[in-house]
């Protein structure tokens, strides 16, 4: 999904507006966000990309659900809810045999040697 200016643009105006209710910094917000202060200024000054990851992280902070800050994530009457495509990688402890696809389940069969404690 490609976010606008206008979704930017209302990214910033919260965090203009938050910071100065919560007296928050650049610094802390960069460090809760977990990226770097050039990072997060780059984000909100259209120097960077904005990522449905980082407007997470933000709402997340601030304690904000991103689809009432977001004007690209707001749903409208009339319009079909747009698609967002996520991925999830996880480390397996050992040698994968088998993957399953149930529904929204994926189920991993994995074999993991174990040391006997004695």
């Amino acid at each position: 999904m490609e976010f606008t200016e206008n979704d930017r643009e209302a990214l910033y105006q919260v965090w203009m507006s938050h910071k100065a209710k919560r007296h928050l910094t650049q610094m802390d917000m960069s460090k809760k966000v977990g990226i770097s202060v050039v990072e997060f200024s780059n984000l909100l000054r259209a120097k960077a990309p904005l990522t449905l990851g980082f407007i997470a992280k933000f709402c997340q902070v601030l304690e904000l659900e991103p689809h009432n800050v977001v004007p690209s994530l707001k749903f409208q009457s009339g319009q079909a809810p747009q698609l967002v495509y996520l991925q999830n990688r996880i480390i397996i402890d050992g040698d994968i045999q088998r993957v399953q696809v149930e529904g929204n389940q994926v189920i991993i069969d994995y074999c993991s040697q174990v040391n006997a404690v004695g």
